[in-house]
């Protein structure tokens, strides 16, 4: 017989509280850093890292995208500086082409008629039954899988709703492609006999979804097909919500439970689930609301940066993953409103004077009040309650101390509610400390005194400033001449193999060559294979990130040689965001460039600090548009 259980032993049940909800704020908060984040990653010529190489503007589409359907203005000048990189390097690849295909329908479809017609011609050569890579003499082989399939899908659904026409023999494909790759439990696979993920699952279910509602569109979807097709997406969301968490893309099959492919692609997968819901309308999965719990994992894993990346680094697209999730960017009524103003500095009472500022390009800054301790010291018998009598407030950069605005008072009267508003503009974008100093008069004066009363200091972040080289830049595309023939490139050193020589001739600024930190000599040749004609040579300085521009060494100073004959020594700008342009004698047929760097600028980080090299050595012929650059 059992022994009866004391009563003082009895454990009561532990009460485990529900996770609070997800607040708008946290979700906006979240976003707004994220988009930060990725407008000070991007390059000079406008492009953003990485996979340039490969996937040709696939990078620099998703973020475009992204950064439309976070609510930033279509007229920004990132906005404005990656369309005109994807217009200069039009995509080649089948996630490149779709990637790029959303961005030009997002933001403005009638504009971009051409570009949308002509890439969608592209994608079309990677279909078969689903989607491939299109073959050229770099992706011969390459086979269908359904994530080219569901990004192809994504293209060709941008492409109908600009008025192309896609037959419906094409989504008949693509959904007999999807279905050959459904499990029997429901879920789908990469390509027939490769496991299943929930990546995968959520892709199976978007290419089924956008190809029924295409041939429905058409009156070429019959109600037994369809309903067979929504019995494999009902599978499919019964498969997710056994399967569903937040933190790898589920894969039951894995040993490991932390395996590296399946962390990789959580932010991948996490966005396939927004997709689905955007597509669908289901909310959740297994009884559980996946954007709830997307939207807690994406906030308490979001880095300090405002960044989401992988094991494997890839903070760029893990970004651009996180933010469509938050947004649901794929559901009709996404991406509709427009970033808010940002604002900045608050009203403490015990501050002389407290400074708020709004705005990006321009600012609006003024003085929101004055403090207790100023408001008695200076405001005359007769006038308390009314404020001081303000002669001028001054607005500054706290650290440069230059003077960004001035706004005039009247010294003779109180200066009531009035708050001494002033708009600027400040030279790059960055962020920044922002100070106002009012001089106002001191009780009873009769000789003109003043005295200063400072703010606090406020800190601003300002995106949308552009700045004479990012103008130059965006006009430079197209024009380098060394881009019409393949070039032999060699130098004194290269610090690793993701810089090596040959990146100074690509054509794109997110690979860089760099010499060795210890590289006493720093020389690059450059070689066409067919001479080029060009009356400039142009110089743009390797750097670690654009928000990271000085962790890297720079040439300070260069020496320049064409075609065996010495140009002479030149200056670097001082600005390392910006280009040098060095100007040839003549016209010239050029048969070889040399560049020798003869002072290095050194940078902040410890391990290529004293290292130096380019993003790209160009070769334009400027005879026609050099005059309007340089203001002449």
């Amino acid at each position: 017989m059992a022994r009866p259980v004391p009563l003082s032993s009895v454990q009561e049940p532990v009460k485990i509280e529900a996770p609070k909800p997800v607040t708008q704020d946290e979700i906006d908060t979240a976003i707004h850093r994220a988009i930060r984040f990725l407008l000070s990653r991007q390059e000079l010529d406008g492009s953003w890292r990485p996979d340039e190489a490969k996937y040709v503007s696939g990078q620099t589409g998703l973020c475009v995208y992204t950064l439309l359907k976070a609510g930033v203005e279509k007229n920004h000048p990132s906005i404005e500086r990656g369309i005109a990189y994807l217009r200069a390097h039009p995509p080649e690849w089948t996630y490149g082409i779709a990637c790029s295909l959303l961005a030009l329908h997002e933001l403005s479809p009638e504009r971009f008629a051409d570009e949308i017609e002509a890439w969608t011609a592209v994608l079309m050569e990677g279909h078969g039954l689903g989607f491939a890579y299109p073959a050229n003499e770099r992706a011969p082989n390459y086979e269908e899988d359904l994530s080219l399939t569901q990004y192809g899908a994504l293209g060709l659904r941008v492409a109908e709703s600009c008025g192309l026409k896609v037959h419906h023999t094409i989504w008949e494909s693509l959904i007999d492609y999807a279905m050959s790759v459904h499990n029997g439990d429901g879920s789908f696979s990469y390509r027939l006999g490769t496991d299943h993920t929930g990546s995968m699952t959520a892709a199976g279910i978007a290419v089924l979804q956008i190809s029924r509602a295409a041939l429905e569109a058409q009156n070429r979807m019959g109600a037994r097909e369809s309903r067979q097709i929504q019995e494999v997406m009902d599978q499919a969301y019964e498969w997710l919500g056994e399967n569903l968490r937040m933190d790898r893309n589920p894969d039951p099959n894995a040993e490991n439970d932390n395996a590296g492919h399946m962390t990789r692609w959580s932010l991948y997968y996490l966005y396939g689930l927004e997709r689905v819901g955007g597509l669908t309308g289901v909310r959740t999965f297994g009884g559980r609301d996946w954007y709830e719990e997307a939207s807690r994992y994406l906030i308490r894993t979001q880095g300090g940066e405002g960044q989401w990346g992988t094991a494997q680094g890839e903070p760029h697209p893990g970004t651009c993953f996180g933010v469509l999730v938050l947004k649901r960017a794929t559901a009709p009524t996404s991406g509709q409103k427009p970033r808010g103003r940002q604002s900045y500095g608050d009203d403490v009472e015990t501050r002389p004077m407290s400074l708020r500022l709004t705005g990006d390009t321009p600012l609006t800054a003024w003085v929101s009040s004055f403090g207790t301790k100023t408001l008695k010291k200076f405001e005359w018998d007769g006038e308390i309650g009314k404020g001081p009598r303000v002669i001028r407030v001054e607005y500054f950069n706290d650290e440069t101390k230059e003077i960004l605005g001035v706004i005039q008072g009247d010294p003779e009267s109180p200066s009531k509610s009035e708050r001494f508003a002033a708009q600027f503009k400040l030279p790059h974008p960055g962020t920044f400390r922002v100070r106002a100093r009012a001089f106002v008069r001191p009780i009873s004066d009769t000789e003109g005194e003043e005295v200063l009363v400072l703010s606090q200091p406020v800190q601003v972040v300002v995106d949308a400033a552009i700045t004479e080289g990012m103008r130059d830049a965006q006009r430079d595309l197209g024009h380098n001449n060394l881009q019409l023939t393949e070039c032999e490139v060699r130098a004194s050193s290269f610090a690793t193999d993701g810089q090596k020589p040959s990146y100074a001739a690509d054509g794109k600024m997110c690979y860089v060559w760099l010499s060795k930190p210890d590289d006493a000599e720093r020389w690059i040749e450059i070689e066409p294979d067919r001479p080029q004609r060009g009356d400039h040579v142009v110089l743009t300085p390797a750097l670690q990130q654009p928000d990271k521009r000085h962790a890297w060494g720079r040439p300070g100073k260069v020496f320049v040689k064409v075609n065996g004959k010495s140009l002479g020594e030149f200056e670097m700008n001082p600005d390392p965001y910006a280009k040098t342009y060095i100007p040839l004698k003549k016209k010239t047929v050029v048969r070889e460039i040399r560049v020798e760097i003869l002072e290095t600028i050194d940078g902040k980080d410890g391990g290529h600090g004293k290292a130096s090299g380019f993003a790209e050595i160009e070769l334009q012929l400027r005879q026609d548009f050099a005059p309007a650059r340089k203001g002449k």
